[in-house]
């Protein structure tokens, strides 16, 4: 009996001595190989923090079954990442756009990951179709209420204010003033003075381009509902603040902040980024800061003038 005793001792004094198993997540239940360069170049990167969340899934079905490609549908992608089934088709077809993944062959083939790193492009954007404009009412054309519109009664239809839809299209609906503004700009630029504002000619506001930037900018702040963007409010006044740019000059270079789309594009990314150095804007605290806020004339006058950037916040 004393030996059974002895033998029941040592397995209680062996499970007592073994070591628990740590708690969380051990790479010996699952992991995913990924190259030092590819992680590297990810973490790098411009990508939105939808592309990120989409580029990790596209990581795990690959590497993480030891595979070049997989298939990978809006309703894999969804249940991955938790975004909409709409998201996760943007935010793929974006990166294959960028060259950061790769498909040979329709919409439904196999996708990898691309391992020539050199080769992705941040600098790419959807092609963009700017609905063509209606055509302008005949001058002299007499309505049926009698009123005769002809360019020597005052004035014409391009004298008119206007501002430029999400839909490219001139409409004189309601946005605060777009005058331009006399202050100081971003990032050591020397004081602009105003130009005549140019009503003809100007490229359409970029509406999905700029909030593309603000994502990839701005990704810990407020996001527009992008359903709920065009034909508002906060989408009017953006374009009115889009046309500001043409109408300042710089007055050593002599020329507008920007000329056309690629460099307005250009500058309305600088802006953001100027945006992040500031303290008072960047605090936890500000849920009040959007684009809806910065697209109003007052605040982006307000920015411009340095306000929030060391002046009397």
């Amino acid at each position: 009996m004393s030996k059974v005793a002895n033998i029941h001792d040592h397995e209680r004094f062996e499970a007592a001595e073994a070591p628990p198993r740590p708690e969380g997540a051990q790479v010996e239940d699952r992991f995913v190989r990924i190259s030092h360069e590819i992680l590297t170049a990810a973490m790098q990167s411009r990508m939105t923090s939808r592309e990120m969340k989409i580029f990790l899934a596209a990581v795990r079905a690959t590497f993480g079954w030891h595979r070049s490609t997989a298939r990978l549908s809006q309703q894999a992608l969804a249940e991955m990442t938790g975004l909409p089934a709409k998201r996760c088709s943007e935010a793929l077809n974006s990166l294959l756009r960028k060259r950061v993944l790769i498909r040979e062959g329709g919409s439904r083939s196999p996708v990898g990951i691309n391992t020539r790193v050199e080769d992705w492009n941040f600098e790419a954007q959807q092609a963009r179709v700017t609905p063509k404009r209606q055509a302008a009412p005949k001058q002299g054309h007499r309505p049926q209420d009698g009123v005769i519109q002809r360019p020597q009664d005052g004035d014409t239809y391009k004298e008119r204010k206007d501002i430029t839809s999400p839909n490219g299209e001139e409409s004189t609906a309601g946005a605060d003033d777009a005058n331009p503004v006399d202050q100081d700009l971003l990032g050591g630029m020397p004081t602009p003075e105003p130009a005549k504002a140019r009503r003809t000619g100007l490229p359409p506001c970029p509406h999905q381009a700029i909030l593309d930037l603000w994502a990839e900018v701005m990704p810990d702040k407020w996001q527009p509902v992008r359903s709920l963007w065009p034909n508002s409010s906060r989408a009017r006044n953006l374009a009115a603040r889009w046309k500001t740019g043409f109408a300042i000059l710089n007055e050593q270079a002599g020329e507008p902040l920007y000329t056309d789309a690629a460099t307005g594009l250009a500058w309305w990314g600088r802006f953001f980024r100027f945006l992040r150095r500031s303290e008072f804007l960047m605090r936890d605290d500000s849920s009040w800061f959007g684009l809806d806020w910065i697209s109003k004339a007052e605040n982006f006058e307000k920015i411009l003038s340095m306000k929030y950037h060391g002046g009397d916040a």
